[in-house]
């Protein structure tokens, strides 16, 4: 995995308990890369690897058909973990006091959470990161070029953005990755 994925948001000494790995915006099992991460630690410090996954009331604005929407894909999840024999474990209320309530609950060792640009995640994190004395890591799980490394800043037009993008997404050796910009053939033909 590509280190740069990875930000430490509390360093530290990991603890002998399990690995917890808040599952929050990257909602699947398969090609997840903070899962991933997450089972990496768990494997070399021989411990358990969970998930969580903790349902905020009123989450902006989402309605009924948000939620059930939402829940029918946690269960599938909660089924592809079941089947790796991964823990899951579901949460209700604000997760800047239920993740840290859970990790001293169970004993957690190391955090692991994947990466929202939503403001309000932003809140839960600075939340968690005071309240644990252990590890916590974010991975961009998300993204083909993690967020943090595309721009130190928010960016307003995409024509300032591709360019860094672009550059990003070309590879030590120089060979172009899927990033590279589409190239548009040119057909002589008569449109009817």
């Amino acid at each position: 995995m590509n280190s740069k994925r990875i930000r430490t948001l509390k360093p530290g000494n990991s603890g002998n308990g399990p690995v917890a790995y808040w599952m929050s915006r990257d909602q699947r099992v398969e090609d997840n890369w903070a899962l991933l991460f997450a089972r990496g630690i768990a494997l070399e410090a021989d411990v358990p690897v969970v998930v969580i996954f903790c349902l905020a009331n009123g989450f902006l604005g989402a309605v009924r058909r948000h939620y059930e929407f939402m829940l029918a894909g946690l269960q599938e999840v909660e089924s592809a973990l079941a089947r790796k024999k991964i823990p899951f474990f579901f949460l209700l209320g604000d997760p800047g006091k239920r993740i840290p309530e859970f990790v001293r609950e169970y004993g957690i060792g190391t955090l692991v959470t994947d990466f929202s640009p939503l403001r309000v995640k932003r809140r839960w994190l600075e939340k968690v990161a005071l309240e644990i004395e252990i590890p916590f890591f974010e991975v961009d799980a998300h993204n083909i070029v993690p967020c943090w490394e595309a721009s130190q800043k928010q960016e307003y037009a995409a024509y300032t953005f591709r360019p860094k993008l672009y550059k990003l997404s070309t590879s030590p050796t120089g060979s172009e990755n899927h990033l590279s910009p589409l190239r548009f053939q040119t057909f002589n033909r008569k449109v009817f």
